[in-house]
């Protein structure tokens, strides 16, 4: 019996270890912690530079005018919220809520960066949506500090 032939059946087609999930979720995790703790702390030491550049931006002429003070406002929470959302997912107890908090940022720098018109980090900006997809489908390992231990037990994709 080949898998073409299980395609239908009840049975899983692929099957991988528990605990590489696990290490592959783990590894996700740790590069979105990185992302978000060092776009906003370089942020916090720009010297106003971060804020300038894109208030500037969005005063200009574009297809979508937003209030400057929205723009602003937003501008000047997005390194807290960052610190946050990085040190928040170090965390395994509301990891699902926090990855949620991920695509909702993500998804609103996304926005801003259409109506900016810019391409290239709407691209750009779909492969951290990726991650958090990952992060989110992906099991966690009960600690940070340790593995858990290894499961002969596949787990099914």
């Amino acid at each position: 019996m080949t898998a073409a032939d299980d395609i239908g059946s009840d049975q899983p087609i692929c099957r991988m270890n528990t605990t590489l999930l696990k290490d592959a979720e783990r590894v996700v995790r740790v590069t979105m912690i990185v992302i978000l703790l060092t776009a906003g702390t370089s942020k916090f030491f720009s010297h106003g530079g971060f804020f300038e550049y894109y208030s500037t931006l969005f005063q200009g002429d574009l297809r979508i005018s937003l209030p400057q003070f929205l723009v602003n406002a937003y501008l000047r929470i997005i390194p807290f919220i960052e610190i946050g959302l990085g040190f928040a997912l170090i965390s395994n107890r509301y990891k699902h809520h926090i990855v949620y908090g991920w695509f909702g940022f993500m998804l609103s720098l996304l926005v801003g960066h259409y109506i900016l018109q810019a391409w290239t980090s709407v691209n750009q900006l779909l492969d951290y949506m990726f991650l958090g997809l990952l992060c989110s489908l992906l099991p966690s390992h009960q600690s940070w500090l340790r593995r858990d231990r290894w499961s002969s037990a596949p787990s099914t994709i």
